[in-house]
């Protein structure tokens, strides 16, 4: 009986947090919707200024750079349409971190050119609006999912919200802790850190999600080598981010891959912190190791900061 009635307590607390959470998911799939169809009407570079906080920053050709110091110079181009929509979308218990992740598509004068996958990580400004601070995505091969009426979230539940006083700090330790332990076992260490949904994307492949995404991860041929730029945790603790660069080489079933990373991490109510969503961008293969170094253009990417979708 006291069993039943402490587990009664516990759910009428977390009552006002799911619902919070609910709210939370709504405003950020509108966010994601307002940006889509803002970029229809008026192309990308409009949009794009208009939708990203100052310091957002995109994932372009494998180099994080700072989606307004990009686009703010670029001309916008006529008959380039680009089309996306959130297939999932999650946001934090106290609603300042959100993401949507789904399919795109771009094309020229009505011509198809390319499609894939992108994932926009939403947090709220000082004026309590949403803004996207990260904004990337690969082409993929593969069909690409049905969008549905109502955009679905994760179906394991978070944790309670624990807030916390050092919001980047705790995510991006246990990123590198992470990261250290691929080093040694890559494959067992991917499996016991994702979640049984995550979802995993990589350039030129299918999406890979749940148990296909820990089998695979399984036999990874090689270790990955990242490097943590910056960080991100919610203010309850349950949701948040890392940004920074990766590298492998060459190995038997692989070129040589250098890019950036996004890894979303979920504090989920049994399994604890797992990873969630996690996408490479590589810089383009065509390029030679070995080829000479072009000069940096006048506009370069600032370290730390990164890109958008494609271009418009």
């Amino acid at each position: 009986m006291k069993n039943s009635l402490a587990i009664g307590a516990l759910m009428a607390l977390a009552v006002p947090f799911v619902a919070s959470a609910q709210l939370s998911r709504e405003a950020v799939v509108g966010a994601e919707t307002a940006f889509a169809a803002q970029t229809a009407q008026e192309g990308s570079k409009a949009a794009i200024l208009a939708q990203s906080a100052p310091t957002a920053i995109v994932s372009e050709k494998g180099v994080w750079v700072n989606a307004q110091d990009l686009w703010k110079p670029r001309p916008a181009q006529t008959g380039a349409q680009l089309a996306w929509y959130p297939v999932l979308a999650d946001a934090s218990q106290s609603g300042d971190l959100g993401y949507t992740t789904g399919p795109w598509t771009s094309s020229v004068n009505d011509k198809p050119q390319a499609a894939g996958e992108y994932v926009t990580v939403w947090r709220k400004q000082p004026d309590g609006k949403l803004k996207f601070v990260i904004d990337t995505r690969i082409e993929r091969i593969g069909t690409a999912p049905a969008k549905a009426a109502a955009v679905p979230h994760p179906r394991l539940m978070a944790a309670a919200a624990t807030p916390s006083t050092a919001p980047p700090n705790i995510v991006i330790d246990i990123d590198k802790k992470f990261s250290l332990a691929q080093q040694m076992k890559p494959g067992p260490t991917y499996q016991q850190n994702l979640s049984a949904e995550a979802r995993l994307y990589r350039p030129g492949l299918s999406m890979m999600q749940g148990a296909a995404a820990a089998a695979n991860m399984k036999n990874l041929d090689g270790n990955y080598s990242f490097l943590a730029n910056t960080g991100y945790l919610a203010a309850s603790g349950d949701l948040g981010y890392v940004v920074g660069t990766v590298s492998r080489p060459a190995g038997l079933k692989h070129p040589q891959e250098s890019g950036t990373y996004l890894r979303i991490w979920r504090r989920e109510a049994v399994a604890g912190w797992r990873i969630v969503l996690e996408i490479f961008d590589f810089s383009p293969s065509a390029v030679a190791a070995d080829a000479p170094s072009a000069p940096a253009p006048d506009n370069a990417p600032v370290s730390g900061q990164l890109p958008a979708k494609p271009s418009n």
